[in-house]
């Protein structure tokens, strides 16, 4: 992940930072906001349904009490007290007697039920073991084959001592008539000398409770109400109610109140979740549960979670946007010091404009202009110096070529002198004039190959007067090359070399030409001096052309003099206009010299060339 974060431009970081700090506390703040509503929304309903919880508690204990309050008529029936203290007869042996008895105490019944229409039956157990009911719905006699001792409601009842038990659901087998669900409010009846008499049994109907819950109106809310034993007695909804019930007692029994709220993960075996109250009841110990689906509960929370999620996808596109531009923003000074450097890499030295930003970044651009600039004039003034350099050594070559010539000049108007006096001396000193006067404008930049020329027609002729009918020289010149721009003196010591070193043990006169024409597209020149002297050796060749600094092998050895003439020809040419511009010598020996002139074709004018003339 950090490594990621590393290869991300600067760029897209700040977006990322900028769009979290933009969204990062929308989300919290919505996501708090909608909390705080469940969490309020919650308070405010569990509070209203534990008002609720009580008063439908309240509406059970009081219909069941008034069922218990008819329980306790036989009191204020004392011929029930003597039908309930006689002896035992089998069915089988009754007489008249004991069937007076049966319908006298049916009278006494069946009164009371018709007050309550909760009342599905009533049933006495005599302590003697006679048994009377009464069902409300069918008349079913009573079935004297089903007792009730073994049952859990009975036993209760005898050690409640006379205190009223209300059991759960349960069924009554009593009557000849199929079964049926029932509630049981039983107590023990007490003889005036406070001995049992016998047991009294009030069957509610179930369905009472459905009474209740509807004259509450909880539409959409799930009403269970267990017995002390956590058994269900009424559930509002159908399906597995009592694994729902299992887990809401299991919260009720570790609060240990008989108030209190619960909440389940999941509503009668469903997957949505429920929340809500219990309310406990000490007279009938039972357990009312008011619940309510948690989405139904959470409906108003929910529109605010849903414009929450609004606000945060259009603070989003709203943070992404300012995110972009401000990255940008920040990022677009960085950009352009990146762009100005890549141009220094390549040798511009172009410094970037000021950014729209101020502050840290302001300053960093204040400081690279700066650098650039001084860069820039560092790099200059080492251009003027390598200038100045490049000057200085040509001028030094220059200064070498001066001595040489007038050495050998002077050398020979002196031989001259002495072995005859004539009017050649005249035209020989003109022409040593002209040499003279060249040589004093050697400091100038360039000259025509026109007037190089010139000079050089000068010369020979000087030297033709030193030797006679010893050489002899060609000129084949295109006319468009003697506007070419070439460094003065650059043709004199390469004919020097060619008279003094190329005419020696040659058999008649040594044949010199002078070539001078444009080679390949026309923008360099190519001037060439050739001889069919004696030739060079391989290993003076060598030397001459630079390719090596040793010495001359015997019978090879070059001159101080003409090195020197060679040398410098090559350096001005090279130091003057650089690679691949030079002077090449080619040569073997007894086939002559060639020298060859490589320059860059510069005419006079500076941009067109002379049409091309025929030789």
């Amino acid at each position: 992940m950090k490594r990621r974060w590393n290869n991300l431009s600067y760029q897209s970081k700040l977006m990322l930072a900028f769009f979290m700090l933009g969204i990062i506390p929308s989300i919290v703040i919505g996501t708090m906001a909608y909390f705080k509503s469940v969490s309020t929304l919650e308070s405010r309903v569990n509070a209203d349904l534990g008002v609720i919880a009580g008063q439908l508690n309240a509406a059970i204990q009081r219909q069941v009490e008034d069922v218990d309050r008819f329980s306790t008529f036989p009191y204020f029936t004392p011929e029930i007290f003597q039908i309930l203290n006689q002896p035992y007869v089998p069915r089988d042996q009754w007489g008249y007697r004991e069937i007076e008895t049966q319908q006298q105490f049916a009278k006494l019944l069946v009164t009371y039920p018709s007050i309550f229409s909760t009342i599905q039956s009533l049933v006495f157990y005599s302590t003697k073991g006679n048994i009377y009911g009464y069902r409300v719905s069918d008349r079913s006699s009573i079935n004297e084959a089903v007792s009730p001792s073994d049952e859990e409601w009975y036993k209760e009842t005898l050690n409640r001592s006379g205190g009223v038990f209300i059991s759960g659901l349960r069924l009554e087998r009593q009557f000849n008539s199929p079964p049926f669900k029932t509630i049981t409010a039983s107590r023990v009846l007490l003889n005036d000398d406070f001995t049992p008499a016998g047991v009294v049994a009030v069957d509610i109907r179930p369905d009472f409770m459905d009474k209740i819950v509807r004259s509450f109106q909880l539409e959409g809310m799930h009403v269970i109400v267990a017995d002390e034993k956590g058994e269900l007695i009424y559930s509002t909804q159908a399906g597995d109610s009592q694994r729902f019930l299992s887990a809401a007692a299991e919260q009720s029994a570790r609060s240990g109140a008989s108030r209190g709220l619960i909440n389940l993960p999941d509503l009668g075996g469903g997957n949505r979740a429920a929340t809500g109250v219990y309310a406990h009841s000490e007279y009938l110990g039972w357990t009312s549960y008011l619940m309510i689906d948690r989405e139904e509960l959470l409906g108003d929370a929910n529109v605010i979670r849903d414009f929450t999620i609004v606000l945060v996808l259009i603070f989003t596109g709203a943070a992404s946007i300012l995110s972009l531009l401000l990255a940008r923003g920040l990022s677009k000074p960085i950009r352009s010091l990146i762009s100005s450097m890549r141009d220094v890499e390549r040798g511009l030295f172009i410094t970037p404009a000021a950014p729209p930003v101020q502050g840290e970044i302001g300053q960093l651009h204040l400081s690279y202009v700066t650098m650039v600039r001084r860069l820039d004039a560092l790099v200059q003034s080492i251009e003027e110096k390598e200038r100045q350099k490049r000057e200085a050594e040509l001028y030094a070559l220059r200064a070498r070529i001066a001595p040489h010539f007038l050495y050998n000049t002077i050398n020979s108007i002196r031989m001259l002198a002495v072995l005859q006096q004539s009017e050649g001396i005249a035209r020989l000193l003109q022409s040593l004039n002209k040499l003279l006067h060249a040589n004093m404008k050697l400091d100038s930049e360039l000259v025509p190959l026109s007037a190089e020329l010139e000079l050089l027609h000068h010369y020979v002729r000087l030297m033709e007067l030193r030797y006679a009918n010893r050489f002899r020289t060609e000129w084949q010149i295109e006319e468009r090359t003697k506007l070419a721009m070439v460094p003065p003196m650059i043709l004199q010591p390469l004919m020097e070399n060619a008279i003094f070193h190329g005419s020696f043990e040659v058999e008649g006169p040594l044949q010199i030409e002078i070539h001078a024409r444009l080679s390949g597209d026309g923008s360099d020149l190519l001037i060439t001096l050739a001889d069919n002297g004696h030739g060079i050796p391989a290993e003076a060749l060598k030397q001459l052309n630079g390719d090596t600094e040793r010495a001359a092998a015997p019978g090879g050895r070059v001159e101080p003099a003409a090195r020197i003439g060679v040398a410098n020809v090559r350096d001005r040419i090279r130091l003057r206009f650089g690679p691949p511009y030079t002077l090449t010598l080619r040569s073997e020996p007894g086939q002559g010299t060639r020298a060859e002139l490589y320059l860059p074709y510069q005419p006079e004018d500076g941009d067109t060339l002379p049409p091309r003339m025929e030789e």
